[in-house]
């Protein structure tokens, strides 16, 4: 009850002096808006950064792992690198949720196809738009992707293997995989042997009709980890290649290692957020002098109520008790500024923020911050003239 009652006697000091009040409240506005619309901005920059580096079709936390084996021939085989059988050494690790071989990006495809009685591991390119310009025949064309074309064109080099002159392969077919294309076109090849020349393709086929006839096949080279929220990218992929390393099928034929930006998203999260505290932090020196001005408005208030303090202490009122009305009309002041300050600037922030595109959103931790600082700051910078007001002798005030 007695706290009430100091507090509604701390209200009614600040009505009586408005413009004053306001005045003194007005630095904390100012401070609190400009840290809490920094913070937000930042955070939510932050937050776009690493949805960015993470950015997947499942909109899910994922991250790579790549075996590269010691052996380049080992690209060319059917060995699985990262075995099915693997999977368990990863799924066991606190914060995987799923595990599986990512689709392949049809970067680099190899059949194996019949040349002369022998077959050869040959270079696929599927192709998304027109392929390469044909020295007889013609090219493949956007329409032929789209419409599922069951045709190729192949180099120079391959058709004189398969047919002794390029002119002689248009027309005929190109067998993989039990499949029979027509080649509709040959471009020019690369000097020497088809199947080392990596980057160079000796078959081109429309995309969409690879993918029609052969699947979007899995790269067992490597294996996607599905994270849960709030795991940390670089904690769990270290844990999973040192499974790998120690336990993995092919430990001792080549080397784990990561291949996904997302495990950049704990340094550049936590470098953002030490960028945004700096920059808050500046912004935040305005504060402290939002807080003096707190301090010189309380000062100027004792000593103009000197005579107040007498008529209280007269009447009964501990030192105590005039401590704490100071005390509470130092932090009302400044609560009801942070207040203000909190909600200018969040309205700043959704202003910066539709401008610049990122989605701001409310948090606990702002709230909390603007609560609080305001509060300390009524509390830290009252509590020197309150302790003078309580300080004062009854006696010396009555003469």
């Amino acid at each position: 009850m007695k706290l009430y009652v100091n507090w509604r006697s701390s209200l009614g000091s600040i009505f009586k002096n408005k413009k004053r009040s306001f005045l003194t409240m007005f630095g904390i506005i100012i401070g609190i808006a400009a840290v809490i619309a920094i913070l937000s901005i930042g955070r939510a920059y932050e937050r776009e950064m690493i949805k960015s580096l993470s950015a997947n079709d499942s909109d899910k936390l994922e991250v790579t792992i790549q075996f590269t084996p010691d052996d380049q021939a080992l690209y060319f085989s059917n060995l699985e690198m990262i075995p099915d059988t693997d999977f368990h050494l990863i799924e066991t690790i606190d914060g995987v949720e799923s595990v599986e071989h990512p689709k392949s990006d049809l970067s680099y495809i190899y059949k194996t196809l019949p040349v002369r009685n022998k077959t050869k591991q040959m270079q696929i390119d599927a192709v998304t738009d027109d392929g390469k310009e044909a020295v007889h025949g013609r090219g493949l064309t956007d329409y032929d992707n789209l419409t599922l074309q069951q045709i190729v064109t192949i180099d120079e080099n391959l058709a004189k293997d398969l047919f002794d002159t390029p002119k002689a392969a248009v027309g005929r077919g190109l067998e993989m995989d039990g499949y029979t294309f027509t080649i509709v076109g040959v471009y020019a090849g690369v000097e020497g042997d088809t199947m080392f020349s990596m980057g160079e393709a000796a078959v081109q086929i429309p995309r969409k009709t690879y993918i029609h006839f052969f699947g979007n096949d899995e790269d067992t080279s490597a294996v996607k980890l599905s994270l849960r929220n709030g795991s940390k990218p670089n904690e769990i992929t270290d844990k999973a290649i040192k499974q790998l390393q120690e336990r993995g099928t092919m430990r001792d034929s080549g080397e784990y290692g990561a291949s996904d930006m997302a495990l950049l998203s704990d340094g550049v999260s936590q470098m953002l957020s030490t960028i945004t505290l700096f920059i808050s932090s500046v912004a935040g020196i305005s504060l402290f002098i939002a807080g003096v001005g707190v301090m010189n408005m309380m000062y100027i208030s004792v000593s103009e109520r000197t005579k107040e303090i007498g008529i209280r202490r007269a009447l009964g009122a501990t030192r105590g008790a005039i401590r704490t009305q100071f005390l509470l009309e130092g932090m009302t002041l400044t609560l009801v500024g942070g207040i203000i300050g909190y909600i200018f600037g969040m309205i700043l922030a959704y202003i910066f923020g539709s401008i610049m595109k990122l989605p701001i959103s409310i948090d606990l931790f702002t709230v909390v911050l603007a609560v609080g600082v305001s509060s300390g700051i009524g509390l830290i910078f009252s509590v020197m003239p309150a302790s003078e007001a309580a300080k004062k002798d009854l006696i010396d005030i009555l003469r």
